[in-house]
Order: C-alpha cells, then sequence, then structure tokens
C-alpha cells in the first residue's frame, strides 16, 4: 500500500469516503484535482474500508479481548493490505488481527467475517456461523447483501460502494453507527425503516 493510503486513514470516515477516486480509471482532467490523487487498487480500498467499519460498529458488551478480529474466508488479494493496516493500527485500544481460513469450521469467532468471492458457494454455513458468534459479515459479490450477508461490497459507476442489510446486523447483534447506515446503500426487508 502506498504511503498515500496512511494519510488517507488519518481523515474522518467521511472524508475518506469523499476522498476515495474510483479505482477503474477516471474521467479526471489532467488538471483537475482528482488528477493529482493517488490511485488505489479495489483491495486496497476494501482493506480500508473494512478498518473503518470497526469504528462504526458496536459488539455485544462481553466482547472485553484486547484484540479485534478480522478473518478471510477463501483466497482474496485483500490479506496484503489488510495485513499491513493490521501492522500499522489499531481500533481504539485494541489490537487488530487478521486471519486467513479455508473451510467454514476454521472461522472461530471473528469481529467481522470476511467472505472472499473464492468462498461464496459456502454462504449459508457462514451466515450461521457469524450469528452464534457476534460476527459482521461483509461479502463482495453482487446480490450478498439481499441473501443475508451484513455489508456488501460492490462496484459503481467505477468506485467501490457498499451495502448495508439491518436484519443481518441485527440478528449477530452488532449495532451500526447512523453516520455508517446514511453512507451505506440498504438492502434487506428493513432498508426503509428507522
Amino acid at each position: 500500500m502506498s504511503d498515500g493510503v496512511s494519510k488517507i486513514f488519518c481523515c474522518s470516515f467521511g472524508v475518506w469516503l469523499w476522498l476515495a477516486p474510483p479505482i477503474f480509471g477516471s474521467s479526471a482532467t489532467e488538471n483537475s484535482p482528482a488528477a493529482s490523487q493517488p490511485s488505489f487498487s479495489e483491495y486496497e480500498v476494501k482493506a480500508a474500508f473494512l478498518y473503518h467499519f470497526t469504528k462504526y460498529f458496536q459488539w455485544p458488551e462481553d466482547d472485553r479481548s484486547d484484540l479485534l478480529t478480522i478473518a478471510v474466508l477463501g483466497k482474496s488479494e485483500i490479506l496484503d493490505p489488510l495485513r499491513e493496516i493490521a501492522r500499522e493500527k489499531t481500533v481504539g485500544r485494541k489490537r487488530l488481527v487478521v486471519l486467513q481460513c479455508s473451510e467454514v469450521n476454521e472461522i472461530g469467532r471473528p469481529h467481522i467475517l470476511f467472505i472472499a468471492r473464492s468462498a461464496v458457494s459456502q454462504v449459508p454455513l457462514v451466515l450461521e456461523k457469524a450469528r452464534q458468534g457476534h460476527s459482521v459479515t461483509v461479502g463482495e459479490a453482487e446480490g450478498l447483501g439481499a441473501r443475508g450477508v451484513a455489508v456488501n461490497f460492490v462496484l459503481r459507476e467505477g468506485s467501490v460502494k457498499f451495502e448495508v442489510n439491518e436484519r443481518a446486523l441485527k440478528e449477530a447483534q452488532v449495532q451500526a453507527s447512523s453516520q455508517l447506515l446514511r453512507l451505506a446503500i440498504l438492502v434487506g426487508e428493513e432498508k426503509g425503516s428507522e
């Protein structure tokens, strides 16, 4: 990850989103401010989102661990940027830990469970496991938000956006801040509530 990404992490979540450039080319002209912004890979952007999400979720009170765990199910290019963030950043006083799992039975009880495209076929089993462990599930395939994944990355107009399924968060007993929900594309049964 470039030094530019570290500088962006210092900004607030809303400002970071505003600064995030399109990742697949840009319509920016050579003299525009967007033209001088660094370019990020899709997975650097997703890793930064995951890190920032940790600040906007509230897990049940019984979580007294000094670690915040992000598990990645399947093979994904997100691992390297996530591990780099974990080396450099904390979440409050919690140390960030990134794990890779190949099978659902290896997941444990992470705070965030990223489901790689290579593991989408395991979503039904993953959702049951995640509900039991208060894990926020995060996907990256079209339609996963509507299928019960709590947060789902989607590409819109060349930029990474995210969907939120509020029902999935409630089932995991995790609360999302209203700030995060205002930035999300709401999906699922409760998209018009509150």
